[in-house]
């Protein structure tokens, strides 16, 4: 008879199995790639270190410091004296990238003379750019008394020139009188006068005479190192010209002033210097009381000061103006 119970299969699963089963390997590994990061962080912060941060590691680690005490031998070097005194050792640093720090009782470091030669003139300056500061507008005024007072002695230095050079020209002693030199608000004004026997133009002209070229050629030579611009003005008398001679007075002393730059510049005194040339014909005579008195024909050449200048360009001034 067959036998029709069920067969019953049982698996037994034993503990502890194979090794590699097992978490040994993990530990290991786990341990392996720990020593790993901290070998490239290492790495990594001494690449990323100066040289007083290197230093410093160096003797964080370092043990040639002073010892103390006698841990054996039999005296002297082997006694565990350093030759080292307290003044050279140094204080671990509480870091390896900490930087070494000297001891307590080393000796203070001697002043550098250059560095403080350095503060001192810095500070030198810093006390002069205030005072500047506070004096400025003092400074301001003082300055412009300086040029005022050298531009002065200029004006003094040109009036001597002129009238030395004068002096030693024989052909031009008869001109001492129609030479007049004075200093105005304006600037140092020369003037060349006609007078009875000297006249510097022809009757209605602007022709100059020789004699008179001669003498504008002296003025220039000794102005003409100097700076300051020119004003060139005309003036004749108030004698008018007959009716319907197509020319007057307004003409004439713009002619004449004309007449006188060129021979300015044709001497040597630059056109840039020329701030106006004028006609004043009879409204400003020399000699008020007599209107027709020959001083009143007169060329009046102007040194402007520094202030009055900037009077725009070079430029004749018509009859209109």
């Amino acid at each position: 008879m067959a036998d029709n119970s069920p067969i019953i299969i049982r698996k037994v699963v034993e503990e502890g199995g194979h090794g590699h089963h097992g978490g040994a390997w993990k530990v290991a590994y786990a341990d392996f790639v720990t020593a790993m990061m901290a070998f490239f962080l290492m790495l990594w912060l001494l690449a990323t270190a100066d040289q007083q941060q290197l230093k410093g590691l160096a003797e964080y680690f370092s043990e040639a410091t002073a010892n103390s005490g006698k841990p054996g031998g039999a005296g002297g070097m082997l006694d565990g004296i350093t030759i080292a005194t307290d003044e050279m050792s140094v204080r671990l640093p509480t870091s390896p990238f900490a930087p070494a720090v000297p001891p307590l009782t080393a000796s203070p470091r001697e002043p550098d003379p250059e560095a403080f030669t350095l503060d001192l003139a810095a500070e030198y300056s810093r006390a002069e750019g205030l005072e500047l500061e506070l004096q400025g507008e003092l400074a301001d005024e003082t300055f412009e008394a300086e040029r005022q007072r050298r531009e002065q002695a200029a004006f003094d230095a040109a009036k001597e020139a002129i009238l030395n050079a004068l002096s030693r020209t024989p052909e031009l002693a008869r001109f001492n009188d129609s030479l007049l030199i004075d200093d105005t608000p304006e600037g140092l004004r020369i003037q060349l006068v006609d007078r009875d026997q000297t006249a510097m133009f022809p009757t209605a002209s602007a022709e100059l005479y020789p004699a008179a070229r001669q003498l504008i050629e002296l003025v220039a030579r000794s102005i003409e190192s100097l700076p300051n611009r020119l004003s060139i003005r005309g003036h004749t008398d108030a004698r008018p010209f007959a009716p319907g001679a197509g020319y007057n007075n307004w003409r004439l002393s713009s002619d004449r002033a004309n007449a006188t730059r060129e021979a300015l510049v044709a001497t040597g005194v630059s056109q840039h210097r020329i701030a106006e040339v004028i006609g004043k014909a009879d409204s400003e005579p020399l000699v008020p009381e007599d209107p027709g008195d020959a001083r009143n024909r007169r060329i009046s050449l102007v040194m402007l000061r520094d202030s009055d200048a900037a009077l725009g360009p070079t430029s004749a001034t018509s009859p209109a103006q």
